[in-house]
Formats: C-alpha cells, sequence, structure tokens
C-alpha cells in the first residue's frame, strides 16, 4: 500500500520565494493565509501541517494540495514535467495570465524538441 506524505521543504521553499517576493515577513504571511504564526515556525522546523492549514497555505500560494504530495509505493511515478512547470507558473504573482500561458507554450515546445532529439540519438 502507498503512503502519502506533504513534502514539506518543497512547501517551505515555495513558501518562502512568495514571502520574499511578496517583501513580507512570515508572521505578515500567517496573517494572509489565516495560520499563526507559530504553525509557520513549526513548519520550517520540517513539522507538517494539519489538513486545514495545508489547505489555506497551498490556496495562499494558488498551487494545488497535489503539488506538494510525494508519494511512496510501487504504482508512483514521476509527474509529468509539463504539470509541474505549469504549477509553479500558476503561483506567480508577478506574471499576468497570458505571460503564464505563453511560457508553458514555450516549454512544452522546448520539451517535445529534448524528447525528439533524445528519441533520435
Amino acid at each position: 500500500m502507498a503512503h502519502t506524505n506533504i513534502d514539506v521543504d518543497r512547501l517551505v521553499s515555495v513558501l518562502d520565494t512568495r514571502i520574499e517576493a511578496d517583501g513580507l515577513s512570515w508572521r505578515q504571511a500567517a496573517a494572509q493565509i489565516g495560520v499563526s504564526p507559530s504553525l509557520l515556525s513549526r513548519l520550517r522546523n520540517r513539522q507538517r501541517p494539519d489538513l486545514d492549514a495545508y489547505v489555506r497555505i497551498v490556496r495562499w500560494l494558488s498551487m494545488s494540495t497535489e503539488d506538494f504530495i510525494e508519494r511512496t509505493g510501487p504504482q508512483d511515478r514521476q509527474p509529468e514535467l509539463t504539470s509541474e512547470v505549469a504549477a509553479l507558473l500558476r503561483a506567480r504573482r508577478d506574471l499576468t495570465e497570458g505571460d503564464k500561458a505563453i511560457l508553458e507554450s514555450v516549454f512544452k515546445s522546448g520539451l517535445q524538441v529534448v524528447r525528439s532529439t533524445r528519441n533520435e540519438s
């Protein structure tokens, strides 16, 4: 049976990037997210948040809860790279929706070139 965990390190990394980009302190971010500053402190110490806090944090990041789930089990496979990049782009607040669509399209095209080149080798 597969076991599911939150990738706390990745969650903290993305949170840190967003907080820094918005010019916030962790305390200010906690207020915006709707969680306690101590919860974010525990998170930074690699402790998992409760489900409600996790959902609030992920929503504040404009990402999906699936973006931070790591699974271990025999049927697990690596997520599609374009999905991961799309999730990262969705979280960017400094880009318009049009910018995000263009960047996602450029990435997909580049990935197709890389894969076709690899298959020719």
